[in-house]
């Protein structure tokens, strides 16, 4: 089955990616990890590897094109493989709405509303009974500090 070859999601921050140019075009043997094209975020250029081994099948996007992060950009597979049956980028609506990008907390972080403070200092905060919750952070940037705890613990009854 053809594999298809999608543009990567480089930047939390960045939407489309512009292809600058192919190193390959249909009918090339690629190997896993080798370019096919150069690649421009609005922070730097890099190499796009291929993710598949086989014959370069079809090029769905041209040099110097926008192409939104997860469009399929090629397909790589055996040679004559028939394709699926794709829409390519160049056809997709450019008035699609971007759904927001939600990354939720790694598990065994807090959120990003939760208190910032160490490892240490929760501790001392649930020995000494103190809801880090109900504390204003007085270090860098907002982080509890132990002074912040242990005025906590004196000051509730």
């Amino acid at each position: 089955m053809a594999k298809p070859i999608m543009m990567p999601d480089l930047a939390a921050t960045v939407d489309t990616i512009t292809l600058i140019e192919w190193k390959v075009k249909p009918g090339d043997t690629v190997h896993r990890g080798q370019a096919l094209a150069d690649i421009e975020t609005d922070k730097a250029v890099t190499e796009l590897e291929s993710v598949a081994e086989g014959t370069v099948l079809k090029l769905l996007a041209e040099d110097g094109e926008e192409i939104e992060i997860g469009a399929v950009i090629a397909y790589v597979g055996a040679a004559g493989e028939p394709l699926p049956d794709t829409v390519t980028p160049a056809d997709t609506p450019a008035e699609q709405p971007v759904p927001d990008r939600e990354i939720p907390a790694a598990p065994g972080r807090p959120a990003a509303d939760a208190p910032r403070v160490s490892p240490l200092i929760r501790n001392l905060a649930k020995k000494m009974a103190v809801d880090l919750a109900q504390i204003k952070g007085t270090g860098n940037h907002g982080m509890i500090t132990r002074q912040d705890v242990l005025d906590a613990a004196n000051s509730e009854p």
